[in-house]
């Protein structure tokens, strides 16, 4: 694992945090949010810790760039924040926030915390999109079902029709109504 820290304060102990988690985990301090784009993030091995007296708008928008694109397991700890904004970094589901300061003797289970919420978090979006697209597939059933039924076919024929005309092909009944919506 590597632990990846930005922290605004420059007290904080390396020292202490790899007597935590031992030589096994990586430690990578950074100073900015633009050396944590920079770098190449796996979910499975990274977690990015930021430690900030106050959440700001840099911060929720470097933090939902990160989320979107290069999402890894996120643990911020804030001394203070804005209730509208904290609200919005929740949001994903895949980010553990900490207010006030956190004890470093807590980091570790904290930091496995994080690592769970983000692989649940992670699994309810993949049902999430899998739901939207059944949603979206049964919708275009039901488009192209209605043009044939007003051409006078009943429901049966048309899906039979559609049925036949997809194996005809040798694709899914999904891709082919896909074809024709």
């Amino acid at each position: 694992m590597r632990l990846i820290v930005l922290s605004e304060s420059d007290s904080f102990d390396t020292d202490e945090c790899v007597s935590i988690f031992g030589r096994e985990t990586e430690l990578a301090v950074v100073n900015c949010f633009s050396e944590v784009e920079r770098m190449s993030l796996t979910a499975n091995e990274d977690v990015l810790l930021l430690f900030t007296s106050y959440l700001t708008h840099s911060a929720l928008a470097f933090m939902q760039r990160l989320m979107r694109y290069s999402a890894i397991p996120l643990l911020v700890s804030a001394q203070e924040w804005q209730h509208e904004d904290l609200k919005c970094l929740l949001e994903c589901g895949r980010v553990t926030f900490v207010p006030g300061q956190l004890d470093l003797k807590r980091l570790r289970s904290v930091v496995e915390l994080a690592r769970l919420r983000f692989e649940g978090a992670g699994t309810q979006l993949e049902k999430i999109s899998t739901l939207e697209n059944a949603l979206r597939a049964q919708k275009q059933m039901a488009k192209v079902k209605a043009k044939l039924q007003a051409e006078g076919l009943t429901e049966a024929q048309a899906h039979e029709l559609l049925r036949s005309q997809a194996m005809k092909q040798g694709i899914s009944l999904d891709q082919f109504v896909g074809q024709l919506a």
